[in-house]
C-alpha cells in the first residue's frame, strides 16, 4: 500500500505544484491560484476536441514561424545561391554523390541538406518555384529541431504535457533566440546541423536520465550524429564523443552496461552515415574528398587552408560576442543560470549535459582559425536546455520587465514595418528614406500582394490576442513574450516588405537585363567565359539566363566570344584588347558589386 503524503511534503511519483511547470493551455484562473483549485474532470467527447484545437494551435504557430521569409523570395548572397546551385545541379542530373555548383565541384559542405532540397523541388515542381520548394527544406529542419527541443524540456524537466509551460518555455528560448530567427529561414546546410544536433542531444540525454530513456533513445543519438556528420563535417559528432566520454566521467548512469549497450546500438546506427556517402565520394573523386576532409573539416580548424577557403578568425572574442548578442536569449539565459546556482548540479545530466556540450564547442569555436556568428546555431539547443533553469531562479519582477520590454520592442518593430510598408507603396516621394538608399532601392514602388498583407494581419492579430493571455505563463511569461516578439517582428518583415528585399537582394532583374540583351546577339553553338566570377552568382547566371560559366584557364574557355567579368568600382579588371564591353549591372542593394560582359569576334575557321 502507497504510504500517504504528509502536509508539507508531496508524493514522488506526484508533480510539483509551481506555476511554471503547469500546462500553459489552462485557464488563467486556475494558472493564478497556484493550482489550488482542481477542475472538474472534463468529458470524454470533450477530450478529442480540446486534443484537436491545441495541435492546431501547434500547427498554425509553427506556420506563422517557419514560413514568413522562408518562401517568396529568390535565392539571396551569400550562402542561398551557392545551395541552391548544388540543389539545382542535382535536380538536373540526379547525382546525389558529388556536390556541384553551376558546373564547379563545390565541396565546403556534405550534400544532406542538398539532398532533401532536391527532392523537394522535384516533388513540388508544379506547385512552387524551384528555389521556393528548396528552401522548405529549412522549415523541415527548423521543425524538426524545435520538435525534439520540445521533447528534450519534457525529458529535462519530467512534464506529462507537451503543452507545459517549462516545455513550451525552452522552445520559445530556442525559437526565440536572435540567431535561430535569422538562420533557420535561409537556404543554408546549417538549418539541418541544428536539427541533427537537437535529435542527437535528446537522443544522448535520453540514454543518461533512466527515467526517461525510451527504446528509440540511442537510435535518436546515432541519427542525430550520422545527420549531423552529414549536413556539416566532422565538427559536432567529435563535440558528441567529447561529451560522451565527459560524461563518464562525471555521471554514474554513464558507466554503466545499459548505457553502454545503448552507446553500441548508437554506434551501429551512426555507421552507415559515417561509411556510404564518404565511401562513394572517395571511390568517386579522391582529390575531391581530401579538399572536404582535409581541407574545409581540419584545415579550417588548423589555418592553414583559411587563406584559400576564407572566414579568418580574427576577433579574439567574437563566440563570446556572438553568445551575448545573436544568442539571445538561450546564451545569456545559460550564463545566468550557472551563475544563479545551477553549476552545484554539475553530477546530473541536467546541467553536465548541456554545460559540457556546449562548453566543448564554444571553446573549440573560439580557438579555431575559422570564425563566424553561424557557427554558433547548434548549440542553441543545448543553451536553450540549461537556460530554462534560470527562470525559476530569477525573481518575478526581472520577467515582467522582460516581457514588456518584448512588448515595447517588437510593438515597435511592427509598428515601424507597417508604416514603411504604406510609405513605400506610395507613388509620392521618398526622399525621406534616402538613408536606405544603400541597401534598399528607395525610388521604386512596393507592390501590394494581397495574400502577403492578410498574412501580415493575420500575424498582427494574432500577437495582439496573445499578449494578454501572457500573464497566465507565470514565470516563463518574459520568454514567451519574446518569442512572439520576434515572430510577428521577423514574419512582418517576410511578408510586407519581403518584395522590396527580394529586389534589393536577389539577382534576378540583373541577370533577367543581361538575357534581354544577349538573346538576339546569342549564338546556339555560343560559350561564356568567367574571370572572377563568384560562387554566389555564378548558380545565379545559370539559374536566370541558363549559361554555364567557363571559368578563364580552362580550355574549353578559350574558344568563347563572350566574358562576363565580375569586379568593384574600386577595384577593376580589364581584359584584353580585344573584348568590347556589352553589358554591365549589379544588384540595387550592392553598391560595390559589379558584373560586366564583354563581346568579342572570332573569326570563322578557314
Amino acid at each position: 500500500m502507497q504510504e500517504p503524503t504528509r502536509p508539507g511534503r508531496r508524493s514522488a511519483h506526484a508533480p510539483a505544484a509551481t506555476t511554471h511547470a503547469r500546462d500553459f493551455t489552462a485557464r488563467p484562473a486556475l494558472l493564478a491560484t497556484g493550482g489550488a483549485i482542481t477542475p472538474a474532470a472534463p468529458s470524454v467527447r470533450a477530450w478529442p476536441w480540446r486534443a484537436l484545437r491545441k495541435w492546431l494551435l501547434v500547427a498554425l504557430v509553427a506556420c506563422a514561424y517557419l514560413l514568413p521569409g522562408t518562401l517568396g523570395h529568390d535565392p539571396w548572397k551569400q550562402d542561398e545561391t551557392y545551395t541552391f546551385g548544388i540543389v539545382q545541379h542535382m535536380v538536373a542530373t540526379g547525382d546525389p554523390i558529388v556536390p556541384v555548383s553551376a558546373g564547379q565541384p563545390f565541396v565546403e559542405k556534405p550534400p544532406l541538406y542538398a539532398w532533401v532540397a532536391s527532392t523537394l523541388v522535384w516533388l513540388l515542381a508544379d506547385v512552387l518555384p524551384a528555389h521556393d520548394a528548396a528552401r522548405l527544406a529549412s522549415a523541415l529542419f527548423a521543425g524538426l529541431a524545435l520538435a525534439f527541443t520540445a521533447r528534450l524540456a519534457r525529458a529535462a524537466t519530467g512534464a506529462a504535457s507537451w503543452t507545459d509551460a517549462r516545455v513550451l518555455g525552452t522552445v520559445a528560448l530556442c525559437a526565440g533566440s536572435l540567431i535561430v530567427v535569422k538562420h533557420a529561414h535561409e537556404m543554408i546546410t546549417d538549418v539541418a546541423l541544428l536539427a541533427g544536433t537537437a535529435i542527437g542531444f535528446c537522443g544522448l540525454f535520453e540514454c543518461v536520465q533512466p527515467a526517461t530513456r525510451a527504446r528509440g533513445s540511442a537510435w535518436l543519438l546515432g541519427i542525430g550524429m550520422g545527420m549531423a556528420l552529414l549536413a556539416k563535417g566532422v565538427f559536432i559528432p567529435l563535440v558528441f564523443c567529447i561529451t560522451i566520454a565527459g560524461a563518464g566521467v562525471v555521471l554514474p548512469a554513464c558507466r554503466s552496461r545499459v548505457f553502454a549497450r545503448q552507446l553500441g546500438t548508437a554506434a551501429l546506427v551512426f555507421l552507415p552515415f559515417a561509411t556510404i556517402w564518404p565511401t562513394l565520394f572517395y571511390l568517386r573523386a579522391p582529390d575531391l574528398f581530401q579538399v572536404w576532409f582535409w581541407d574545409n573539416n581540419i584545415g579550417r580548424f588548423l589555418g592553414f587552408s583559411v587563406p584559400v577557403l576564407g572566414a579568418e578568425n580574427d576577433d579574439p572574442f567574437y563566440v563570446w560576442h556572438s553568445l551575448l548578442t545573436i544568442g539571445f536569449p538561450a546564451g545569456p539565459l545559460a550564463l545566468v543560470a550557472l551563475a544563479c546556482g545551477a553549476w552545484r548540479d554539475w553530477r546530473t545530466p541536467h546541467v553536465a549535459l548541456p554545460l559540457v556540450f556546449a562548453a566543448v564547442g564554444l571553446l573549440a569555436l573560439q580557438v579555431s582559425a575559422t570564425a563566424r556568428p553561424l557557427y554558433l546555431l547548434p548549440f542553441i539547443v543545448p543553451l536553450a536546455t540549461l537556460g530554462q533553469r534560470a527562470i525559476t531562479r530569477l525573481p518575478m519582477r526581472v520577467h515582467v520587465a522582460w516581457d514588456y520590454l518584448g512588448r515595447a520592442l517588437f510593438g515597435t518593430i511592427a509598428l515601424l514595418t507597417w508604416l514603411l510598408w504604406a510609405v513605400m507603396t506610395e507613388s509620392t516621394s521618398h526622399a525621406g528614406l534616402r538613408w536606405l538608399d544603400r541597401w534598399l532601392p528607395v525610388d521604386w514602388i512596393l507592390p501590394i500582394q494581397p495574400t502577403l498583407v492578410a498574412a501580415a494581419l493575420a500575424l498582427t492579430v494574432g500577437w495582439l490576442w496573445l499578449l494578454p493571455r501572457l500573464k497566465a505563463a507565470g514565470a516563463w511569461r518574459g520568454a514567451m513574450s519574446w518569442a512572439a516578439g520576434a515572430l510577428v517582428g521577423w514574419g512582418l518583415i517576410g511578408t510586407l516588405l519581403l518584395p522590396w528585399l527580394d529586389e534589393a537582394k536577389s539577382y534576378r532583374s540583373v541577370f533577367d537585363s543581361l538575357g534581354v540583351k544577349l538573346a538576339p546577339a546569342w549564338r546556339m553553338d555560343d560559350c561564356m567565359a568567367s574571370l572572377h566570377l563568384g560562387e554566389s552568382e555564378a548558380p545565379m547566371l545559370r539559374y536566370f539566363t541558363g549559361i554555364l560559366h567557363q571559368p578563364v584557364g580552362q580550355s574549353t574557355a578559350q574558344h568563347c566570344r563572350w566574358l562576363i567579368v565580375q569586379d568593384s568600382h574600386a577595384h577593376a579588371r580589364t581584359p584584353g584588347m580585344e573584348w568590347t564591353l556589352f553589358w554591365s549591372g549589379a544588384r540595387h542593394g550592392d553598391r560595390n558589386e559589379r558584373l560586366r560582359v564583354f563581346q568579342r569576334e572570332i573569326a570563322p575557321p578557314p
